[in-house]
């Protein structure tokens, strides 16, 4: 008789855990989705050294970002264009922050796309520059490799002069190496829309991933921030960061 009574209890502890094993987040980095899932929040933490000739370990910033799946097609990010927070040699500790969506509109086995907007203020000193971005977010992912973009426009919407227009089209190759162990190859296609032939630039990056546990990545970044293009300098950059999840 107590097995009776018990048997509705014990499914319906049974089957939620079921769907989460078949739905769960994947801890591979190069297999995760384009969108977190319902109610997990993603906090990712990178710490930058500037490495260019000259100006060795200066600036230093933390660009913080927070991610919060609202619904499995509607994601919320909070995330820094600029510095961020600013540990040395940025002139403000603490100078821009924006908000922006990510909105799933194809969610395939191996395919995803998303629309993407955000909100800017690219620099809270007098005025403040406000910048209004719009644009898609693609990922492609196999057994063991992801492919991702999410190319934006990104317009000014005051102090034109100092705030033009410009494309973003940022694009990662990422390899899971084995199950905790990533590589990722980071490039893209920046410039401004006025005078797009004359500044465009492409930066290249290579990194690792690495899942200490379930849940938590740590992870570091070379990168030339302006490997080519007409608009290159030299900029050199080294990164490393945590990155946690509640899920």
């Amino acid at each position: 008789m107590q097995k009776i009574i018990l048997a509705p209890f014990l499914l319906a502890i049974a089957l939620p855990g079921t769907a989460r094993a078949q739905t769960a987040y994947p801890d591979e980095y190069a297999l995760r989705p384009l969108l977190l899932p319902t109610e997990m929040l993603q906090l990712r933490v990178p710490v930058v050294i500037n490495l260019s000739a000259g100006s060795v370990g200066s600036p230093v910033n933390i660009p913080f970002e927070i991610r919060l799946g609202l619904t499995d097609e509607l994601e919320l990010r909070l995330f820094h264009p600029g510095n961020g927070l600013c540990l040395k040699g940025c002139g403000k500790h603490y100078n821009d922050l924006a908000v922006g969506i990510l909105y799933s509109v194809m969610k395939e086995r191996d395919m995803q796309l998303a629309l993407l907007g955000a909100l800017e203020v690219t620099s809270f000193a007098s005025p403040a520059l406000l910048r209004l971005d719009a644009g898609v977010a693609f990922k492609y992912i196999q057994a063991r490799f992801s492919i991702a973009t999410s190319g934006y426009l990104g317009v000014g919407l005051n102090n034109r002069a100092d705030n033009g227009d410009a494309i973003f089209i940022p694009f990662e190759f990422a390899y899971q190496l084995t199950p905790a162990l990533a590589l990722f190859g980071e490039t893209g296609l920046y410039g401004s829309t006025k005078n797009f032939a004359n500044d465009w630039t492409m930066p290249l990056g290579v990194g690792i991933n690495y899942l200490v546990g379930h849940a938590f990545d740590l992870g570091s970044e070379i990168k030339l921030n302006d490997a080519i293009g007409n608009g290159s300098s030299g900029s050199r950059l080294f990164l490393v960061y945590a990155a946690w999840r509640n899920q």
